[in-house]
């Protein structure tokens, strides 16, 4: 995947938050840097197959890309840790 193709699927996903109300908080620019941050890919203008099986977040990653649910969840990872912690009180 390139920085063009991670883009171009990311856009599918912007697009569907803005079908239901909602803001992604972030720019497709801001999910792109990030991603390949997350996979460290060999060569920095590409993600192979072996990257993103390598970098132990390729579920996170393709459900980022294809999934508006997964990526919301990812997105709001941090409100959604601190509930978890309160019910441990």
């Amino acid at each position: 995947l390139s920085a063009f193709e991670v883009s171009y699927f990311f856009r599918a996903v912007v697009d569907k938050f803005e079908e239901i109300g909602e803001e992604p908080n972030c720019t497709v620019e801001d999910v792109q840097d990030e991603i390949f941050d997350m996979i460290k890919p060999r060569d920095p203008m590409y993600i192979t197959l072996h990257d993103l099986v390598n970098c132990k977040v390729g579920d996170t990653i393709i459900g980022m890309l294809t999934d508006v649910h997964d990526f919301f969840r990812y997105d709001r990872r941090e409100q959604f840790m601190g509930h978890e912690n309160e019910g441990e009180s």
